[in-house]
């Protein structure tokens, strides 16, 4: 792992914030990690070792699977890693939250910082903020990674969500066709995908959510921006009819957390448009694979286990 190489200090807020070159880069070295750990080769070239440099990871929602992901991570690359406790932290005394970065960094100049918030656009305020911070007090520019931000973006997620569909594809990148189905409107892993697929040369995606929970105009301009083929679909059972299906379907819980009372009213409908049931198995090509970023509502989940097809946040699973 180059200790001070071109990463050091970088933002990752939204796909973007990382070439297709380096993006490919990272995969690459993933797929040599994943298979370094498979057969129990050298782990060494891959981690850090520094106890001077300070992971902080800053959760202002609510999450496990992200937050014990880089967790784990910083503790296998052999860094300092800070929990920072919003819930009893002077957040309650409406600090703000670059005056909270000013300080930590202040512990720690040699730091990156995860955040996972409700409000969007943080990352890259702080960016800003303690960038100029950094060159007045004259130390080194602390990185910020974005752990999902309101319902804009989950970086860290999609190159995941790559890195899976590479793998399954045997790193073919001529060509994809996704599905993308459930809540498309406040599913920030799925906006992402707006640029993240841009990896693959040919990208058909296949838009499947009622309209109060459909994506987002922006994203859908990006994506045929992006030269993708786009189409737009109601429900499961109106996509199925089609008469082309795609053999990849990535789906999203609904959130209804983030959903006004008009919306709410409607979870019954909103609910069978994106839920997959087993008497659709017939109509899936041949050897298709199912997705699913987690976590999956135990009560009404998009993608039940009565389909038999598994489930996981970085695995495939057949659907013949």
């Amino acid at each position: 792992m180059e200790r001070n190489g071109p990463f050091k200090g970088r933002t990752i807020a939204v796909v973007n914030d990382l070439s297709l070159d380096e993006q490919r880069y990272l995969y690459r070295k993933t797929r040599q990690l994943k298979e370094a750990a498979r057969t129990g080769g050298d782990l060494k070239p891959f981690k850090i070792d520094d106890r001077n440099y300070q992971v902080y990871l800053i959760f202002m929602e609510d999450s496990t699977r992200t937050r014990e992901s880089f967790r784990n991570a910083a503790k296998f690359l052999g860094c300092r890693t800070n929990m920072f406790d919003t819930a009893t932290s002077s957040f309650n005394k409406n600090e703000s939250i670059t005056d909270a970065i000013k300080m930590l960094y202040g512990y720690s100049t040699d730091s990156c910082f995860i955040l996972r918030t409700k409000l969007e656009g943080v990352c890259r305020w702080l960016q800003d903020a303690l960038g100029r911070y950094a060159e007045v007090s004259g130390g080194p520019v602390p990185g910020f990674i974005n752990g999902g931000d309101g319902k804009h973006e989950h970086p860290t997620q999609e190159f995941l969500d790559e890195f899976s569909f590479l793998e399954q594809r045997s790193w073919n990148e001529d060509h994809i066709h996704l599905a993308l189905t459930g809540d498309l409107y406040h599913g920030r892993t799925v906006h992402s995908k707006a640029d993240g697929l841009r990896v693959f040369k040919h990208v058909e995606v296949d838009l499947i959510a009622p309209e109060l929970l459909s994506m987002p105009p922006y994203y859908v301009d990006k994506m045929k921006a992006n030269g993708y083929e786009v189409r737009i679909f109601e429900s499961l059972d109106e996509y199925l009819a089609s008469g082309k299906v795609a053999p990849i379907w990535y789906f999203t819980r609904l959130q209804m957390e983030r959903m006004g009372e008009a919306v709410l009213e409607r979870a019954p409908y909103l609910r069978r448009s994106v839920t997959f049931r087993k008497d659709m198995l017939g109509l899936l090509p041949e050897g298709a694979r199912f997705y699913h970023p987690l976590p999956r509502d135990r009560e009404n989940p998009t993608n039940p286990t009565a389909t038999g097809l598994g489930l996981s946040r970085s695995a495939w699973y057949h659907a013949s």
